[in-house]
C-alpha cells in the first residue's frame, strides 16, 4: 500500500504542474476521442448494416490510412513553422468533417475519399500533439502528462463506446420505425460532431507563445539522425500488426460469437478503463526500471493474449484476453512517445513523429486490406498470429537498438516560455 500511496501522491504533484496549454490539449483529446470511440464500435456495423463486404471495410479503413500517410510530412512542417497549435486545430476539423460525410453516405466512392480526409486530420492532430506536449512541459511533469495523455484517449474512448454501444437500442426503443442503419448513421453523427469540436479548447489558446524549433534548434548530429529509423521500423511494425486485427475487432465479436452493438461496447469499454488504470501507474515502473524496460516488457507481455484471441472459442475466455491484451500492448504507448521525444533532439522531434506516423499507417493501410481479404477467405484466426509475429520483431529490434541508451543522459529538452513556468498566462503572441 505505501508503494500505491507514493505512486499516486507523486502523480497527483505532477498534474499540479501541467501547463494550461497541457490541460486544454486534453480536453481537445477527450471530445476527438469520443468521436473515434463512437466510430470504432459502429462505422464497420454501419457499412455491413448497408450491405458493403468485409473486403470493402478494409479498403475504407485502408484510406483513412492512406490519407495519414499523405499529411504526414505536411503535418511536420506545418507544425515546425505554422505553429502546433494552429496544426492542431486544422487537424480536428478536417478529421470532424471526414467523420461527418462518412456518416452521410454509403457510396464507396464518398465512404473512400471521406475516409482519407478523416485520415488527413488525424494525422495534423497526432503529429503536432507529442511536441506541443513536450514544449509545454518540464522534466519533472512530462511522463506523468504523456500517460496522462494517452489515459484520457483512452477513458474518451470509454465514453464514446458506450455511447457507440447504448444509443442505437436507446434510438430504436424511441423510435420503433428506425432502422439498426438509421440509428448507426444517427449515432455517427454525434460522434463526428464531438471530434470536431476538439478545436474548440485550442481555439481558447488563442496568442499562446510557442517555440520556433528550426530556427534556434541545434543542428542534428549524424548519430541522433541515425536514431531516426529504428522508431520508424518500431512504427511500421506495430502499424503493419495493428491493422491485421484491432479495426475488425468488433466483428470477430459479432461473427465468432454473435454479440451485439451494445455487448461489444461494453467490451471495447472494459478494456480502455483496463489500460487506462495501467497507463496511470506506468510512471511509477518506469522510474524504477526505465522507460524502454517497462514499455517492452509491456508489449511482449501482451502477446500470449494476442494468440488465446485467435483461437479462443468462450467467450469470457476470449474477453478476458481482449482486456489483457489492449491493457499491456497499449500501456506501453506512453512510455515510448516520452522515451523517443526525450532521445531526440527537438530538431527531430516533429520529423520524427511525421516520419512514425507515415509509415505506421502504410502498415495499417496495407495489413488492413489485406485482412479483409484473410478474413473472408481463411476466417478470423490467421491475422492474430500474424499480428503476435509482428509485435514480437517490433519489441526485441527496437529493445535492441536502445538498450545503451541511458535515459537521464539524453540531450536536454528545450523549453517554451510555458514550460519554464508562466504556464500559459504570461506573456504570449500571435
Amino acid at each position: 500500500m505505501t508503494a500505491l500511496r507514493e505512486a499516486f501522491h507523486d502523480f497527483r504533484d505532477a498534474v499540479a504542474h501541467f501547463s494550461r496549454a497541457a490541460r486544454h490539449y486534453l480536453a481537445a483529446e477527450f471530445l476527438a476521442w469520443t468521436g473515434h470511440g463512437i466510430f470504432s464500435v459502429l462505422f464497420n456495423l454501419y457499412l455491413v448494416e448497408a450491405g458493403a463486404g468485409e473486403a470493402f471495410v478494409g479498403r475504407a479503413i485502408a484510406a483513412s490510412g492512406m490519407g495519414t500517410v499523405a499529411a504526414a510530412l505536411p503535418a511536420g512542417w506545418l507544425a515546425d513553422r505554422w505553429g502546433r497549435r494552429r496544426t492542431l486545430i486544422l487537424g480536428a476539423v478536417l478529421d470532424g468533417l471526414g467523420l461527418l460525410l462518412r456518416a452521410s453516405s454509403t457510396h464507396p466512392s464518398l465512404v473512400i475519399g471521406a475516409s482519407f480526409l478523416a485520415g488527413m486530420g488525424q494525422s495534423f492532430f497526432q503529429i503536432a500533439a507529442a511536441p506541443f506536449l513536450t514544449d509545454h512541459s518540464t522534466p519533472r511533469e512530462r511522463t506523468h502528462l504523456f500517460s496522462t495523455f494517452f489515459a484520457c484517449a483512452l477513458l474518451a474512448g470509454v465514453f464514446g463506446n458506450a455511447l457507440g454501444g447504448l444509443l442505437p437500442t436507446l434510438i430504436r426503443a424511441v423510435v420503433p420505425a428506425a432502422s439498426w442503419f438509421l440509428a448507426y448513421r444517427g449515432v455517427l453523427v454525434v460522434g463526428a460532431l464531438a471530434s470536431a469540436a476538439a478545436a474548440l479548447p485550442l481555439l481558447a489558446l488563442r496568442g499562446l507563445a510557442e517555440p520556433r524549433p528550426h530556427a534556434d534548434a541545434a543542428v542534428p548530429t549524424p548519430h541522433e539522425t541515425r536514431r531516426l529509423w529504428p522508431i520508424a521500423l518500431n512504427a511500421a511494425l506495430i502499424g503493419a500488426g495493428a491493422g491485421f486485427v484491432i479495426p475488425f475487432m468488433n466483428l470477430y465479436f459479432k461473427n465468432r460469437f454473435a454479440c451485439s452493438s451494445a455487448q461489444i461496447g461494453v467490451f471495447f469499454g472494459v478494456a480502455q478503463v483496463c489500460t487506462a488504470a495501467a497507463t496511470l501507474a506506468a510512471p511509477a515502473l518506469a522510474r524504477r526500471f526505465g522507460k524502454l524496460r517497462t514499455a517492452v516488457a509491456a508489449e511482449l507481455l501482451s502477446l500470449p493474449f494476442l494468440v488465446t484471441l485467435g483461437g479462443e472459442r468462450l467467450l469470457p475466455v476470449a474477453v478476458g484476453a481482449f482486456w489483457l491484451r489492449a491493457t499491456f500492448m497499449q500501456a506501453s504507448t506512453p512510455l515510448l512517445q516520452a522515451f523517443v521525444m526525450e532521445v531526440l533532439p527537438p530538431a527531430l522531434r516533429a520529423r520524427s513523429t511525421s516520419l512514425n506516423n507515415m509509415v505506421w499507417n502504410l502498415g495499417w493501410a496495407g495489413s488492413a486490406t489485406l485482412s479483409g481479404v484473410v478474413l473472408e477467405h481463411y476466417g478470423d484466426a490467421v491475422p492474430f498470429y500474424l499480428t503476435a509475429s509482428l509485435y514480437l520483431v517490433a519489441a526485441v529490434t527496437f529493445y535492441l537498438a536502445f538498450r545503451g541508451t541511458h535515459e537521464s543522459a539524453a540531450r536536454p529538452i528545450g523549453l517554451s516560455e510555458e514550460a519554464k513556468g508562466l504556464r500559459g498566462d504570461g506573456p504570449t503572441s500571435d
